[in-house]
């Protein structure tokens, strides 16, 4: 099933202004006046933000459908395009974790391949920041490989090791094992950070390579077993 899910956020490229194409995806959906998307799952109060985003890098600034290539547990595409497993892939796990009723605000941002564009609105916005009042921790699912959860976002703390390590604590009980990572760029989580000191911000690998590339690929049995493990998962509050 996740493997499926993912094969259909993928087949078309997203870059900004495309994102609507992945609209219907997402169930319950509010949207807010910048078009970002949001869903909130279960009685608050709610303490987690969980966030992806729906652009993809523009490599071209239109929508491309993609070939999918299978090789084992690789996802490429042939070559023509990018594969756009970033953030599709993290699309993909908020999806599994709303099916699964995990408690919390989910965030399917626009524009964050072009500066973060959609997270910035959402973090300085009157409306969020009420709908955030109790949040303690944002966790972007958007981070390249198998094994980080990031602590750093250009070379400052974001996430410290101490809720870093409770993450890892959770995650090592579903059998993914993940290890504290502080070489993190810049991704959704950020935004809130900047906004928000207080907030524990984190990514989370996800499972993609070579993003931003047509060589880029996805590897689809970590995701599946990411996507279960994030659902059960006893998501500690900082």
């Amino acid at each position: 099933m996740i493997t499926e899910l993912f094969k259909s956020l993928v087949k078309q490229t997203t870059p900004n202004g495309f994102e609507y194409l992945l609209y219907d995806c997402i169930p319950n959906a509010r949207k807010d006046e910048y078009g970002n998307r949001f869903v909130i799952v279960g009685d608050g109060p709610y303490t987690h933000l969980f966030t992806c985003h729906l652009d993809t890098y523009p490599l071209t600034q239109k929508s491309e459908e993609i070939t999918i290539i299978e090789d084992g547990d690789i996802i490429r595409t042939d070559g023509r395009t990018l594969l756009g497993a970033d953030d599709k892939a993290g699309v993909t796990v908020l999806l599994a974790m709303i099916k699964g009723g995990v408690n919390g605000i989910y965030g399917f941002f626009l524009a964050e391949e072009i500066g973060l564009l959609g997270s910035h609105y959402a973090a300085n916005d009157t409306k969020w920041k009420e709908l955030m009042k109790d949040v303690k921790a944002v966790i972007s699912f958007d981070r390249r490989g198998t094994s980080s959860i990031i602590t750093h976002q250009g070379g400052k703390k974001t996430c410290s090791q101490k809720y870093a390590k409770l993450i890892q604590k959770g995650f090592a009980k579903q059998e993914i094992l993940l290890e504290l990572d502080d070489t993190g760029s810049a991704t959704d989580s950020l935004s809130f950070h900047k906004c928000n000191r207080s907030l524990q911000c984190t990514n989370i690998s996800v499972g993609y390579y070579n993003a931003h590339s047509v060589l880029e690929y996805q590897d689809i049995s970590y995701l599946e077993r990411l996507c279960s493990a994030a659902v059960y998962v006893d998501w500690p509050i900082p």
